[in-house]
């Protein structure tokens, strides 16, 4: 492997490394608090035993009907 070859390599290397160094970061503790407060302030269709069953217009599921719902063959 020639000498050009490996520092182009070490080059993309660092530029890696610096692209990662540069990513904003936030503490664990705070990514966690962010989370349940988004849990908990978002209602999850899936998980009916925690918020109850959903209304048919708030459901994003469901598909919602247009129009009168009938349909011409």
């Amino acid at each position: 492997m020639s000498t050009e070859v490996r520092l182009q390599r070490q080059l993309e290397h660092n530029k890696r490394l610096r692209e990662q160094f540069e990513r904003e970061r936030i503490s664990v503790s705070q990514a966690s608090s962010s989370l349940i407060q988004y849990c908990m302030s978002n209602k999850d269709v899936f998980i009916t035993p925690v918020w109850g069953e959903l209304e048919k217009q708030d459901d994003p599921f469901l598909v919602q009907p247009k129009g009168c719902g009938c349909s011409v063959m």
